[in-house]
């Protein structure tokens, strides 16, 4: 096995953090290298999809490489990182005694190996050798444009989607199915029916089912400080997203809402390599039939489904393939 040149090294770090940036995390990524050119650890932002603010490019090389290697001494090995070490970062590079480090574009914010601060100049027991700029606009083209991308994104949705996880906030759920349910359907269904449903699909206890066992996951819609609807999905087997419920309160309508939320599943269902959006709508549900089309979607069929007490539900089904 040979050393190569630090870009070949700088290379693979940078093909991690094109990575993270498919996966949505900012675009960070580093390796471990052994003086004989092994590379011995690997490491790429998921701190997002992680929940964890440990899940650092840095930390994640760094801890494969001292199982790679059998010790918490990388002693001989040098760290690529596309982008300037964090202060934990430098903490964790200092205590795991690595020789060198590499990084790519600095960061004026939190660097701490010279930019914003410099951790391995402070007297400290350990101080690593530093090069900087190696392979510098690779890496702060794929960071300007990730961040671009993502200033857009944020510019383009006016309302924000919060997963439904708590009791409370299944009881909010559940208060918004009752008032929009209710003030929707009643021109294509009885009274009667209505209550039927909403206690049998959108009551407390079966809407903690549903998420609990039945695949699903529901997401209030908020705009500001207001709850404006809520929408549910689950993932099929069959590669395609299931859109179970998407309501907005009645004087929220009209206002390209909805799109913003085909919008997020659209980028749920890339993130999750799903190839389809579905869903099924009353035959009577005029509106939201115009909705879908304009959103995109195809009538693939029909169905009368039985839900009891005498009641069924007469739908068409709907679906968006997705692209990209």
């Amino acid at each position: 096995m040979q050393f190569m040149n630090d870009e070949y090294y700088m290379a693979a770090a940078l093909k991690l953090a094109h990575e993270a940036a498919a996966d949505g995390e900012t675009p960070v990524g580093a390796v471990v290298v052994r003086q004989d050119g092994f590379i011995a650890g690997k490491g790429r932002n998921r701190r997002e999809k992680g929940r964890n603010a440990l899940y650092h490019a840095e930390i994640l090389a760094i801890d494969e490489a001292c199982r790679t290697l059998g010790g918490w001494r990388l002693s001989g090995c040098t760290l690529y990182v596309t982008l300037e070490p964090c202060p934990m970062c430098a903490g964790a590079i200092i205590n795991s005694r690595i020789d060198r480090v590499v990084f790519a574009a600095q960061d004026k914010v939190s660097g701490s190996a010279g930019s914003a601060v410099n951790l391995f100049e402070t007297g400290l027991n350990y101080r690593p050798a530093v090069t900087a700029g190696v392979m510098q606009e690779e890496s702060e083209t794929l960071l300007k444009d990730f961040f671009s991308k993502l200033r857009e994104e944020r510019k383009m949705f006016r309302i924000k989607l919060i997963e439904v996880k708590t009791d409370v906030q299944i009881e909010n759920t559940a208060v918004l199915a009752d008032e929009i349910w209710h003030e929707w359907f009643p021109s294509i269904l009885t009274g009667e029916q209505i209550d039927y449903m909403v206690e049998k699909f959108q009551s407390v206890g079966a809407i903690t089912e549903q998420i609990a066992s039945g695949g699903y996951t529901y997401y209030i819609i908020r705009k500001g400080n207001a709850y404006i609807g809520y929408t549910a999905i689950r993932p099929d087997d069959d590669g395609r997203l299931f859109l179970s419920k998407i309501y907005i309160k009645k004087e929220y309508r009209g206002n390209g809402y909805a799109k913003e939320v085909f919008e997020f599943l659209k980028k749920y269902c890339r993130e999750n390599r799903l190839n389809a959006i579905w869903l099924t709508v009353n035959k009577h549900n005029d509106n939201s039939i115009a909705v879908y089309k304009k959103c995109g979607f195809s009538m693939i069929g029909e169905g009368v489904a039985d839900i009891g007490n005498g009641f069924v539900m007469d739908d068409y089904y709907f679906q968006l393939d997705i692209t990209g």
